[in-house]
């Protein structure tokens, strides 16, 4: 760099911006450890209770069995960054009782991605102050921050790495180093961020390889093998130290829900910005398919685009340029090599991008195509499920790529000027918005809801914490707060939220949870209502409440825990939400699967509801419900027994009305039983608990 560097106004912007950005985008109190109440919901609770738990109940190097007792869950699977928290394992005993690493993390990862941003930008950069403005736009971009909620995601430091390795490292020595650094840390934070890095280094592996065939050097060869050997190995390594190899499965499923609409790079879906008033996403697409670059990138992909188009058109030959200014270097050989590599990362880019939008091609929340994936391919898929993630690489290779070409502008310091100014003037909003997210840090209160210290007593006296239903989302503040008591006082719970599940638990979970549905309870553990609704009528003597918990407690508890709820009315004439926090999921049986946000599946091809028998069913009555299938059917609604009608379903939700068949007033219970068949015969074999028929809303509506 010129002599720049050591002037003291370009040393304190040097140093200050990453102060600045942490301190404009976070609340400072978060990187005290032992403040642990802002991270107590969201993602951040179940990255902190893994860690919890893991250095509560460790049964194994990487794996607890505190959390989905009794198979437990490693903690990769929980995202408990098993960078940081492996090795303070080891030093657990030192550490407070309560100690939490989530906000040293943020600092650490943004402090890393601003090294990483100078470290690229300065290798191509006229002057110093033109790599400072390139490295803080690479700073500034709204997917970084929007991941906050995703602590481990927020290390796109690495993709910065990957991309400095592949433009700006030449020995093949240095390049197998990096690379087996860069992807076995990448494999100890998370695996999309691995995903991705690996998607660089393949092409990085790629360009390798076409010199080697040119210079046809077989020494090179076994180099550039051996390496990748190496860095595969570590991999292995990583990935098991973490525990990605503990038993559960690396495949989800819903792919294409959460992907990258093809409006994601200008569309910040509601949130604030200058773009704001654009139609938004669809909610989940939103969420992880973020991908808004920021008004001031959005100008300076623009301007490159523009003026590379210019410079051809204008220059179709090559021009001798002018000798550079004594205060710039002149960077004309390494931007033209980097422009040359970047045509061996196109393909990949592409492909990136595409996995990105997925088969689910949206644009403002409007499906355009929805292509089906053959049963084969689904498991595959859901390896990538959140696939609108991959994108990142792509937005930060652009903007690099524009950087490049607004430096070699006469003019680059004016446009430089006002894209940063542009972007930083359209996150000041958003900026207010991430910061919120960890404004509770602020206040160091642990538990807001389950407040009473009666709960300590009753997790002394158990053996277990269950949760009912087994479903940490459908109440997540009760579920977090319970689960840190119980953890802390290292009594196992009998679920968690995982990032992949366990098929093996959640076939405990469930089969437990039918028999509690049918009045079998373990008499020595507490039972925690995250639903409330009324049990099994043998076991509604025992129901307590306490700081507005429903539970059921040990036999050895104190009686006088708590009092007798009362149960909730059931409301008629109008339409209710069934999902799991909702209290019309409690009229669903056992042949229904665990609630989502969005509403229940049946369990295979038949499944119960019961209205309670507080509800009087006046003559003329009639019940709604919003229901869809997960294929083409004809859908049978049976009243106590009897067929009472027959509609044809498809995946597209539709209400329909059931007439009662009540010829006088009378009071519940009334089941109504769902029936499903395929319209046409299936190519395979159905699996037994396949979903086939979800409902979202229902009612019961008296005559007018």
């Amino acid at each position: 760099m010129p002599d720049t560097t050591q002037r003291t106004h370009y040393r304190l912007a040097l140093f200050g911006a990453p102060v600045l950005l942490f301190l404009a985008f976070f609340n400072p109190a978060i990187v005290d450890p032992t403040n642990i109440g802002w991270v107590m919901h969201g993602d951040w609770a179940q990255h902190f209770l893994g860690w919890h738990a893991y250095r509560n109940g460790a049964d194994g190097f990487n794996h607890q069995d505190l959390l989905a007792h009794p198979t437990g869950l490693s903690v990769l699977y929980t995202d408990s960054n098993p960078l940081l928290s492996l090795p303070l394992k080891l030093i657990s005993p030192l550490l407070p009782a309560n100690f939490q690493f989530i906000g040293l993390w943020f600092l650490l990862c943004l402090c890393l991605q601003y090294v990483f941003a100078l470290r690229l930008m300065e290798r191509y950069a006229p002057t110093a102050w033109s790599a400072l403005g390139g490295a803080l736009l690479l700073c500034l971009l709204p997917t970084l921050y929007n991941r906050i909620g995703h602590d481990t995601l927020f290390a796109h430091w690495l993709i910065l790495w990957s991309l400095y390795i592949f433009f700006a490292v030449e020995t093949p020595r240095g390049k197998a180093i990096g690379w087996a650094a860069n992807l076995t840390l990448a494999s100890l934070i998370h695996p999309y961020l691995l995903i991705m890095c690996l998607f660089i280094w393949a092409a990085d592996q790629w360009q390798a390889l076409q010199t080697i065939r040119r210079t046809r050097d077989p020494k090179a060869l076994i180099g550039l093998a051996g390496a990748a050997g190496i860095s595969a190995t570590l991999c292995l390594i990583a990935l098991w130290a973490g525990g990605a190899f503990s038993g559960t499965s690396p495949a989800g499923d819903g792919f294409g829900i959460y992907s990258m609409g093809l409006d994601g790079p200008f569309n910040p879906s509601g949130l604030p910005s200058f773009l704001s008033f654009l139609p938004k996403q669809e909610p989940r697409q939103a969420f992880e398919g973020f991908q808004y670059l920021g008004a001031g990138v959005l100008v300076l992909i623009g301007a490159a685009w523009w003026l590379t188009r210019r410079a051809r058109k204008l220059s179709p030959q090559p021009q001798p340029q002018p000798e550079a200014a004594s205060d710039e270097r002149d960077t004309r050989e390494v931007t033209t090599q980097a422009f040359e590599r970047a045509r061996g990362l196109k393909w990949v880019l592409i492909l990136l991008t595409v996995l990105a939008i997925s088969t689910k091609i949206q644009i403002f929340g409007k499906t355009l195509i929805d292509i089906p994936l053959p049963e084969a391919a689904l498991s595959v898929a859901g390896v990538i499920r959140a696939s609108g993630r991959l994108f990142w690489p792509v937005a930060y290779t652009l903007v690099f790529l524009s950087l490049l070409v607004i430096y070699r502008t006469p003019r680059r310091n004016l446009w430089l000027g006002v894209i940063v100014g542009l972007q930083l003037m359209d996150l000041g909003a958003f900026s207010s918005h991430v910061k919120s997210l960890t404004a509770r840090a602020s206040d160091r209160a642990v538990v807001k809801v389950a407040q009473s210290p009666q709960w300590s007593q009753l997790i002394a006296a158990s053996s277990q914490v269950n949760f009912v239903p087994p479903n940490a989302l459908a109440n997540q503040p009760v579920f977090y707060e319970m689960t840190y008591r119980a953890v802390s006082a290292k009594v196992p719970i009998n679920t968690m939220y995982a990032a992949r599940p366990n098929p093996k638990q959640e076939a405990l979970e469930f089969s437990d949870y039918q028999h509690f549905l049918q009045g079998v309870r373990h008499p020595d553990q507490l039972y925690v209502y995250i639903n409330p609704c009324l049990p099994h009528p043998s076991l509604r003597g025992q129901l307590r409440e306490l700081d507005g918990i429903w539970f059921l407690p040990p036999v050895r508890a104190d009686a006088s825990i708590g009092r007798v709820p009362a149960p909730h009315p059931f409301p008629q004439n109008v339409m209710q939400p069934v999902a799991r926090d909702k209290p019309a999921a409690c009229l669903l049986d056992g042949d229904w699967a665990l609630g989502e946000e969005g509403g229940v599946w049946t369990r295979g091809a038949e499944a119960s509801l019961t209205l309670p028998d507080s509800v009087t069913i006046a003559p003329g009555s009639e019940l709604r419900f919003t229901l869809n299938t997960a294929r083409p059917a004809r859908v049978s609604v049976l009243i106590n027994g009897q067929v009472a009608q027959d509609y044809e379903m498809s995946k597209k939700v539709k209400e329909i009305t059931v007439p009662l068949p009540v010829t006088s007033g009378t009071r519940g219970p009334l089941q109504v039983r769902f029936v499903i068949k395929d319209q046409a015969p299936p190519a395979e074999p159905i699996p037994q608990g396949m979903k086939r028929l979800k409902i979202s809303q229902l009612g019961l509506f008296t005559a007018s």
